[in-house]
């Protein structure tokens, strides 16, 4: 193991924030590292736009200038400024999949989304149902453009943005968490988490962008370091490197570590607040 960090890599959600605020110990943890040379970035499920919504003021103090983004599950690397370096989109069979997926199973969604390339276009938001559409406007709309049309015209969409991840958000009384699936006849995996069903292609995943980054930078897997606390964190939390955290109430650890194929190495944390005073600690 280095002695100390080169490169860290963080996931979001339950990693370093709680429900969008990142508490002062994980800001301290991550100006320790910046003193020592130690760059520091992110790999989420969102997308590049509200990543930076989500991390507001403290977005710099976060991402290192020079740093690499993983966004969307790994399907997507940007750089600071949100330009993809990295895209593994979807082609019109995947496509064609997804749109009849969602056909076949319309009773059990109420959203679809999907991330454009270009960050300042608006999310295109596709409502189920028409009375939807005002409220997830005046939820959204500053960012979004939400809308109902058939499903065809969503379709349409699809084929022109050629999106790396596409999101269902199902129903409130459907619960799946914690699961991924691999589909056959098609290229295409999905992540259950936080209500949402998540297409992404089955040969990305947040560990093959990490790969990826760190090739790019020049890092050694034994300067690296990983943090992470959901199911779209396994393959990064299996990531060869220096140093491992899982972050988390017990319950949720344990099932995260199920998981994984390696966990001799891994330094259990409760909390962001504990992950903070973690890498002040190093």
């Amino acid at each position: 193991m280095s002695a100390f960090p080169k490169l860290a890599i963080f996931d979001v959600d339950g990693t370093i924030a709680t429900h969008g605020v990142v508490p002062d110990d994980v800001l301290e943890g991550m100006r320790h590292l910046h003193k020592r040379g130690c760059m520091t970035t992110v790999s989420t499920g969102r997308g590049y736009v509200r990543l930076k919504e989500t991390l507001g003021d403290t977005f710099d103090t976060i991402i290192s200038p020079e740093a690499l983004i993983i966004v969307e599950h790994g399907t997507k690397i940007v750089d600071n400024q949100g330009k993809t370096i990295f895209g593994a989109d979807f082609n019109e069979q995947e496509i064609q999949h997804i749109v009849d997926f969602t056909r076949a199973n319309i009773g059990l969604v109420k959203l679809v989304w999907f991330n454009p390339s270009d960050v300042a276009t608006k999310v295109p938001v596709w409502c189920v149902n028409e009375q939807d559409v005002q409220a997830e406007t005046e939820k959204r709309g500053y960012y979004a453009d939400v809308f109902t049309s058939p499903i065809s015209d969503l379709q349409e969409l699809l084929v022109r943005y050629k999106p790396t991840n596409v999101t269902l958000k199902l129903k409130d009384y459907v619960k799946v968490e914690n699961l991924k699936l691999a589909f056959t006849r098609t290229e295409t995996n999905v992540i259950f988490q936080d209500g949402n069903m998540e297409f992404v292609k089955n040969n990305t995943n947040k560990a093959l962008a990490i790969a990826y980054v760190v090739n790019r930078l020049g890092i050694e897997a034994a300067d690296l370091l990983v943090a992470g606390n959901a199911i779209n964190d396994v393959e990064m939390l299996d990531v060869d490197c220096g140093f491992t955290l899982l972050v988390g109430p017990d319950e949720i650890r344990q099932t995260i570590r199920s998981y994984l194929s390696k966990t001799d190495n891994i330094v259990e944390l409760n909390t962001p607040a504990d992950l903070g005073r973690y890498l002040s600690s190093l």
